[in-house]
């Protein structure tokens, strides 16, 4: 990104990640042009600096001109909460089809694709993993140079708007089985540095890059990090495994979001989602993680802690 011609498209730049993304490039100076659905969050990014294009992945013309002079692609475009038309069975992966073959048309020089840790897992119980898995070879197979930057679970989706949010509101916090089983957490922030640090480096071409943070912790951990940085105690309601088991299932053909998270609700309940390599990618692109505890402090923080809003 040295290069004063750099363009670098931002797709679903109007998502959490993607704006983050986005934000920090700008903020840099580098040139970019930002895709999404959403008007009013182009429009935010416009305000930055950006240029920007509002267009859907599945028109292939909509794609091909986003790419028009692009020198990479950082793409977190994706439909997880889709359903019927808008289905990420439906979507993703022609989706991606149409953005590989408009990087191909333009001789965009590298695909920068934000995936999961667990998306290799063929027979997840969560659907939408099953589906990035496919999404991943068709970028490797686009014959564009690709970097897979995959990174482990959210902090601001699942400390933030699941458990935290809900306490601050006064509503019980969802714990999924015992709460006990313990996942490698990375906030949304930390995920975006990688991404530009990555686009800065030619020499990262055709690989999977694993990231994470230095905390891993359970969600029932997580519970109490948000009971003390609020100075409340929270009402635990658990969902026991059988019954996100049978919900996903008896879901499924009639609410495929609920399904979805109710398979998501299963895999937390029984698997723990360690990356203790973490340190690894850090150390090797220059990215100084926060921890959990820092995580909620700065966004649960009573008035008058450090942190604290």
């Amino acid at each position: 990104m040295t290069d004063n011609n750099a363009l670098i498209l931002v797709t679903g730049a109007t998502g959490e990640l993607g704006g983050a993304t986005a934000r920090k490039l700008l903020a840099k100076g580098v040139r970019i042009r930002a895709m999404g659905r959403n008007r009013a969050k182009l429009d935010a990014l416009a305000a930055l600096g950006a240029e920007t294009i509002q267009g859907d992945l599945l028109d292939l013309s909509a794609a091909t001109r986003a790419c028009e002079g692009a020198t990479q692609i950082f793409n977190t475009a994706n439909n997880v909460m889709g359903s019927g038309e808008s289905s990420p069975h439906r979507v993703d992966v022609p989706a991606h089809r149409n953005l590989c073959a408009a990087a191909r048309t333009n001789s965009v020089s590298r695909i920068v694709n934000v995936t999961l840790q667990n998306s290799g897992i063929t027979r997840s119980p969560v659907d939408y993993f099953r589906i990035k898995l496919q999404v991943d070879a068709v970028i490797r197979e686009s014959g564009v140079p690709f970097v897979l930057l995959a990174p482990t679970v959210f902090m601001e989706t699942w400390a933030g708007l699941l458990i935290g949010d809900a306490i601050k509101d006064g509503k019980p916090a969802i714990l999924f089985g015992d709460g006990t089983r313990r996942s490698n957490f990375i906030a949304v922030n930390d995920v975006a540095e990688y991404g530009v640090q990555i686009l800065n480096r030619s020499d990262v071409q055709n690989e999977t890059v694993n990231v994470g943070g230095p905390s891993t912790c359970s969600f029932s951990e997580i519970v109490t990090m948000v009971e003390r940085a609020l100075g409340v105690t929270a009402n635990r309601k658990h969902i026991p495994i059988p019954a996100l088991w049978v919900g996903k299932t008896l879901l499924r053909p009639f609410n495929e979001v609920a399904s979805r998270k109710m398979s998501m609700g299963y895999m937390v309940a029984t698997t723990d989602t360690l990356f203790d390599a973490w340190p690894e990618s850090a150390k090797r692109f220059g990215v100084d993680a926060i921890t959990m505890e820092t995580f909620i402090e700065r966004r649960f923080g009573k008035r008058g802690t450090p942190g604290g809003r």
